[in-house]
């Protein structure tokens, strides 16, 4: 019986389109190897999870390769038309390898890739830096190791090239054929669709984080490009706040009430308020500030809130003193710290994320700011070279070289309760506390022993959050001196659904605001201070219950410090009896309160 004519039609068909692929897939298939370096990285990073998310981590290296998939087919299709073949083989072959080289140096010496500071640093050295840059590396470990894994690429590459014609006839079976036609179709169309998401017109680094967060891609192309766009928005908003900062530093207007007051604001990471026993949680993962409130030296806000679940333009606009409500831009407005430092206080800052991740866009954009070398100069007093492993020894290391002094701000950026709970806090009897079977969760069937196990950890590392908090208050129980407390953002911890860290859909729901830019935020007040400041201290417990958004934490922090500038503002004062709050828009326009309010 004859095969029926249209199914032979739609066979040779398909046959013609997957051709170029067949007939090339040694080269096709170098070109996903060598061009997605990034996300080797990063599941060599996350290879302790790799048996938990099976289907997951198919999906997202799909998606990974479909960029490279689309540059891949056409490059094959153009090798298969152009006369001389091999020689164009051959030089596309070297390109690939010399840049599967230099992702294999930044990767095993640097745990990088092509980031914006890469390329920054590449813009800026010399050739005489270059040699002496590479006379330094070319024995190191990484780069033995680096040029070993390309070697075994090359020798898998020249198998693959001597059997290229019985695999392509294999290829070319109905069957194979089929398959191969389907898979091709599906990463094609993915890799068009996320390409053109990621080449979208962005116009500041919010958008372009964002789009990076929801649409993850870390092929060389993608990076490369959201990297040049990084260093474009930089240029714009970074540098715009960078020199507000200093000129506000060096010939601002601001002076102090006070010679005799101590400040520290301790911004914590991903700290979801409702695992903590001071907002209810039924664990004491909380104790110590429990027992300071209990006191009346600590004050604990119940309606504060994040305009983003992103660190990065969170603390810029955390830092800076504008407001979201007033339309207002981060790099408009010149950091609080240096109006401060105008006014006589020094600041010191210790970051624990300083080396994290540095690679990423929000890493890059943040730090560009923080540690800006204007910035580093002329606002702080003293700044951490080196981070802990985990918060408390970030802690110590500061108070080691910490001496009193009449008028300081010290800022720690913690790492708080940031992803991979269970690396965030010492693993010693002192800090296991609890089992699986005492964390409180919803009666769901997505509750099983794993997820009983994060959440385990989450309470753990914020009760371990707790004693560093403590440990910074015992340096000022006997000075005049005010610590501030709050995080970047919230997190989700399977609270109300399937679902642990952060969101980025678009479509945001009240339970996931909630969850995610709901934050703590406590003021704790030295017995000295409260009795030599009775006033302040009733304000700031009044003000307990008030509304309030991070991005106006700089007004709040200008009054603890007794600053008086041209930037003062009470009426965004939370701690004030002016305040009026603005609406607080979270995520560049949504109304939280309008939000939260909305009945499910």
């Amino acid at each position: 019986m004859n095969a029926n004519p249209s199914d032979n039609r739609i066979l040779s068909t398909l046959r013609a389109l997957v051709w170029p692929v067949v007939q090339e897939w040694p080269l096709w298939l170098t070109m996903l190897l060598t061009l997605i370096p990034q996300t080797w990285q990063s599941m060599e990073y996350h290879w302790r999870w790799l048996h938990e998310l099976p289907g997951g981590l198919f999906v997202g290296m799909l998606s990974n390769m479909s960029v490279v998939a689309v540059v891949a087919t056409l490059v094959v299709w153009l090798v298969t038309k152009l006369p001389h073949r091999k020689v164009v083989k051959t030089l596309i072959y070297i390109v690939l390898f010399i840049q599967w080289v230099v992702a294999l140096f930044l990767m095993r010496n640097f745990h990088t890739s092509y980031t914006p500071e890469v390329l920054q640093l590449l813009a800026e050295t010399n050739r005489g830096e270059s040699s002496e840059f590479l006379r330094a590396w070319i024995g190191a470990p990484g780069t033995i190791r680096a040029l070993m894994i390309a070697g075994f690429t090359l020798v898998l590459v020249l198998i693959a090239e001597a059997k290229r014609r019985p695999v392509a006839n294999f290829l070319s079976r109905p069957v194979t054929t089929v398959l191969t036609a389907a898979l091709l179709a599906a990463m094609f169309l993915q890799g068009i669709w996320l390409g053109h998401k990621l080449v979208m017109p962005y116009h500041n680094l919010y958008e372009l984080e964002m789009a990076e967060t929801r649409y993850h891609s870390n092929d060389v192309f993608s990076t490369l490009h959201s990297s040049l766009l990084t260093l474009k928005f930089q240029r714009q908003e970074t540098r715009k706040a960078i020199d507000l900062a200093v000129k506000e530093a060096t010939t601002g207007q601001a002076a102090c009430g006070t010679d005799s007051l101590e400040m520290v604001l301790v911004i914590g990471e991903s700290y979801n308020k409702w695992h903590s026993s001071l907002y209810g949680y039924p664990l004491e993962t909380s104790p110590l500030m429990a027992a300071e409130r209990d006191k009346g030296l600590l004050t604990v806000f119940t309606d504060a809130i994040a305009p983003y679940n992103l660190t990065s333009v969170t603390i810029q606009n955390m830092l800076s003193l504008n407001s979201i409500g007033h339309g207002e831009k981060w790099h408009e407005r010149p950091m609080w710290p240096a109006v401060m430092r105008r006014a006589g206080w020094q600041i010191d800052l210790w970051d624990n994320q300083r080396n994290f991740m540095v690679g990423e866009t929000f890493a890059a954009s943040l730090n560009s700011f923080l540690f800006a070398p204007e910035i580093v100069q002329q606002v702080y007093h003293a700044v951490n070279d080196t981070v802990c492993e985990f918060d408390g020894d970030l802690v110590t290391q500061y108070y080691s070289q910490w001496k009193p002094a009449a008028r300081r701000l010290v800022i720690f950026h913690l790492m708080g309760q940031h992803t991979d709970y269970g690396s965030r806090y010492p693993h010693t009897p002192e800090w296991e506390v609890w089992t699986p079977a005492d964390v409180p969760a919803a009666a769901a069937p997505y509750i099983d022993s794993r997820r009983r196990g994060i959440m385990l950890d989450y309470a753990r590392v914020t009760r371990y959050n707790d004693a560093v908090l403590a440990s910074i208050i015992d340096h000022y129980r006997d000075r005049d001196a005010v610590v501030v407390m709050l995080s970047d953002h919230g997190e989700e911890v399977y609270d109300y659904r399937d679902f642990m860290e952060r969101d980025h859909n678009p479509q945001k729901t009240a339970q996931m605001v909630r969850y995610e830019n709901g934050i703590p935020l406590t003021i704790w007040c030295s017995p000295i201070y409260k009795q030599r400041h009775p006033d302040r201290a009733e304000a700031i417990a009044r003000a307990a219950g008030r509304p309030f958004m991070s991005d106006n934490l700089g007004q709040m922090m200008l009054w603890l410090g007794m600053v008086d500038s041209p930037w003062n503002d009470s009426t965004r004062n939370v701690l004030h009896p002016a305040y009026h709050p603005a609406k607080r828009l979270i995520y560049d326009g949504l109304d939280y309160d309008r939000l939260v309010s909305q009945k499910p």
